[in-house]
């Protein structure tokens, strides 16, 4: 290298010594890590500092320059002892973010972890919760010239060392239960990073689970739709008659017996979060297709496990599959002989105490079925439901005016139901009570206050069939109140 020096130093406390070592990044524009620790003994004027390499970040390119950019010292784990930050630049693998924690410095000794894995140039430390305990945020290098790293963002990494969580941890953990899949989540506005995890694909449309931490953003590329399972999302949008911004914002449910667009259209094709973060359910068709694809059969609706490699064997191996409700024994009689499917399903609890966040499962209809008229007074949860794909174009809830009006198959008409399509990559809001406090009605028994209501598939008068196929998002009651 052509480089020499170091090009970042810091001063690190250990105890009552407030200059126990020094980490340094050498030369400048470097790729070793190193510290120097002194001899505790001596008179300041007779001190004689011992340096130790840490580690050794690839090799300078063509230029001389290597990854390491940037160091800081602070107490993270508020143990009394410093430890300290390495910025690197990229390219990956030598990318992201290290943590060094001294464990013995008479022998510079120090324990290491990989806590970013996005390019990194500077870092700066600072309690941006207010939690008690220092956070950090980093800037990616792109200077033309130098180095340009992929996708640049400032991104702000939040300290859960009172959660004694365990470092490298995956954010989304899933596990097998029953025939279906238990998802545990963090909170949103505890996240410490972005994650995603892909767990299926339906019809050529793939679904993850994400967690994106607070005051983070995400990019939302072309044919990506999101449905808000917890927290609070925003992005901005130019008006349709002049040049002023829109700023939007979403959370789980939208208003009451209303539909709202799962797309996002953003001026800068990205979404952002507040302090609350959010857990998103994200729903993207493959780039190649223009339209929402359409199945005159369900057998023509593929439906993989996509899991990542890391998830163990039994969670990879689970099939998914639309089952003719009349092989159930609740769908036996009801729906015998009926295009009427359902795919159950998927559970998302939270991590730090299992409380429950919301159940999904999946249901496909063909041309013209009444997926039944039900009031739900058995059940104590929120439902909601997302159209992925909309076989007509008019299929979608209907339900009655008031949840006081009786209902009789026999002698209530159709006309009595309001009809509320779901379009295509469409959600609708709540359709149970809700009070003068915007929170959930719920009967003496406990159950939650719902007009009679349906899924009712559309009809467009051709002998083509075309299904229906959506998500019911069964949410914990108690959590359901709206902003």
């Amino acid at each position: 290298t052509t480089y020499y020096g170091s090009g970042c130093v810091d001063a690190g406390k250990v105890g009552n010594d407030s200059f126990a070592y020094i980490p340094t990044v050498e030369p400048f524009h470097g790729n070793v890590v190193a510290v120097y620790i002194k001899s505790t003994d001596n008179y300041l004027k007779q001190i004689q500092w011992k340096r130790y390499v840490l580690d050794v970040y690839g090799c300078p390119n063509e230029h001389g320059e290597g990854p390491a950019h940037h160091i800081v010292c602070a107490d993270f784990d508020k143990d009394g002892d410093d430890e300290f930050l390495v910025a690197l630049r990229g390219p990956s693998p030598n990318q992201g973010v290290y943590y060094y924690k001294p464990i013995d410095l008479s022998c510079g000794l120090f324990a290491k972890w990989k806590v970013s894995s996005d390019s990194a140039a500077r870092i700066a430390v600072a309690d941006f919760d207010n939690d008690g305990l220092l956070d950090f945020a980093t800037i990616s290098y792109y200077v033309p010239g130098y180095y340009e790293a992929e996708n640049p963002s400032i991104n702000i990494y939040y300290n859960r060392f009172a959660n004694k969580r365990v470092q490298g941890q995956k954010e989304i953990q899933v596990t097998k239960q029953s025939n279906k899949l238990l998802f545990k989540v963090p909170r949103p506005n505890k996240a410490l990073k972005y994650e995603t995890l892909p767990f299926t694909a339906v019809g050529g449309i793939a679904l993850s689970l994400e967690v994106i931490p607070p005051c983070s953003s995400r990019q939302v590329s072309k044919n990506t739709y999101i449905k808000v399972l917890s927290g609070v999302i925003k992005w901005t949008s130019s008006a349709t008659k002049s040049s002023e911004e829109v700023h939007h914002s979403r959370m789980f449910l939208c208003a009451p017996k209303s539909v709202a667009s799962l797309e996002i259209q953003s001026n800068e094709n990205r979404l952002s979060t507040g302090k609350e973060g959010a857990i998103l359910l994200v729903l993207k068709m493959d780039e190649s297709m223009k339209d929402v694809p359409q199945f005159d059969s369900i057998g023509k609706v593929t439906i993989e496990n996509t899991l990542p490699e890391y998830c163990s064997d039994e969670t990879r191996k689970l099939g998914f599959q639309f089952v003719k409700c009349d092989k159930y024994e609740w769908g036996k009689d009801k729906f015998k002989g009926l295009e009427f499917y359902n795919l159950t399903g998927f559970i998302i609890d939270f991590a730090d105490n299992d409380e429950h966040l919301c159940h999904m499962q999946m249901w496909a209809a063909g041309q013209g079925v009444n997926c039944g008229v039900r009031n739900l007074s058995d059940t104590i949860f929120c439902e909601v439901h997302a159209c992925i794909v909309n076989g007509t174009g008019q299929g979608g809830i209907q339900y009655l005016r008031s949840s006081k009006e009786e209902y009789d198959p026999l002698t209530t008409p159709d006309s009595k139901f309001e009809n509320l399509p779901v379009p295509s990559f469409y959600e609708h809001g709540p359709i149970w009570d809700i009070d003068a406090q915007k929170k959930t009605v719920f009967r003496e028994n406990g159950t939650v206050v719902y007009p009679w209501h349906k899924w009712q598939s559309g009809n467009n008068g051709s002998s083509i069939q075309s299904f229906d196929i959506w998500i019911t998002f069964e949410f914990d009651a108690q959590l359901s109140a709206l902003p």
